[in-house]
């Protein structure tokens, strides 16, 4: 393996599964020490996307993702939840102005579910903005559609073969696994502001509890023993905060001279987006983006350039929800170290 190769495996603190008695992780699925608790799934942000809407393009779509392997035993010995948490305030924020300090929040809440569905609420800056329940296509107040559910997991990434010294084999460690999400349309006038940045956090009883823009900042960048400083930390200040150590990871990684380049644009954690451009990652993200393709290349200084998994390991719907139904069982399930993993080998 090259020092590169034993760099990245070392920082690569990314959770998902189980090999042996150590944790491994990818995206932000579990990505901190505070979220791999017991029940803790319908909390962990495990993706955002922002991207210009394919039929509208006067429109922007949000979503975010919670409840990694939804409904499939987690490494800690819990089945992950398939709901939302009635206690848990779900966030996609965005800020206008360039300061990292977000100017519109659209804030969701959940009651308890009755007969498999749950009915929310979407307040926009604390005002009601749309009202709806789990599994139906709502309407919002300023025109578009929000909806929340369980959706086939947009991520694909083969995870096994990260973890096996770089011997990709183009195996789709999320083939098959689901995630519930929430998925907003909206008039892009909304944000008053074309260049925006984009996040999503969960709040618990006042408490961020996570938080997340672009993949993979917490999981590969930060320490172990900072992943939930981080977390809970506004991205305002991510760069005085937390920049020595991206810097460093990055260095590690590559070169210094890399890591200078890059540390500024990953810092402040903010997904940036211009609603004008149909363009995908670093532009906002794509529910197609190879976002692990881009930033291994990235962070590797061109050394590794893909992983062999192209794509999701079912189709994208062309309109509104977008995301892929899930399937009613899987097409296989790997066992690691106690954690079931549905996979699907994509040709």
């Amino acid at each position: 393996m090259t020092r590169w190769k034993r760099a990245f495996a070392y920082a690569a603190t990314t959770p998902v599964m189980l090999l042996g008695a150590s944790a491994v992780h990818a995206a932000d699925h579990l990505d901190a020490p505070a979220l791999r608790t017991a029940g803790a799934g319908d909390r962990d942000i495990n993706d955002l996307y922002a991207f210009q809407s394919p039929v509208d393009a006067n429109n922007s779509v949000l979503i975010l993702t919670v409840n990694p392997f939804a409904g499939v035993m987690n490494p800690f010995g819990t089945t992950s939840p398939t709901t939302f948490g009635t206690d848990v305030d779900y966030q996609f924020e965005v800020d206008t102005d360039g300061d990292a300090v977000p100017d519109i929040t659209y804030s969701t809440t959940f009651a308890a579910p009755v007969a498999g569905q749950q009915a929310f609420t979407m307040l926009r800056n604390g005002t009601p903005f749309a009202t709806g329940t789990t599994g139906v296509n709502n309407a919002v107040s300023t025109g578009g559609m929000v909806t929340a559910g369980l959706f086939d997991d947009p991520f694909f990434f083969d995870l096994v073969g990260f973890n096996d010294g770089f011997n990709f084999t183009g195996d789709d460690t999320f083939a098959g696994a689901a995630v519930s999400a929430i998925v907003l349309e909206l008039p892009s006038s909304d944000f008053g502001a074309t260049n925006v940045g984009i996040t999503a956090r969960t709040v618990v009883g006042g408490n961020q509890v996570d938080r997340m823009g672009r993949p993979a900042i917490n999981t590969v960048l930060i320490p172990t023993a900072r992943k939930d400083e981080f977390n809970m930390a506004d991205e305002a200040n991510d760069f005085a905060a937390f920049g020595d150590d991206v810097n460093a990871a990055i260095a590690g990684l590559s070169s210094q001279a890399n890591a200078d380049a890059l540390t500024g644009v990953l810092l402040p954690d903010v997904l940036t987006f211009d609603t004008t451009s149909a363009d995908g990652f670093l532009n906002g993200r794509r529910l197609f983006d190879d976002v692990i393709d881009a930033e291994l290349n990235l962070l590797s200084e061109g050394a590794v350039t893909g992983d062999l998994v192209d794509g999701n390991d079912l189709p994208f719907q062309s309109v509104f929800p977008y995301l892929a139904v899930p399937e009613p069982a899987a097409a296989g399930v790997l066992m690691l170290g106690g954690l079931a993993v549905r996979r699907r080998t994509r040709r």
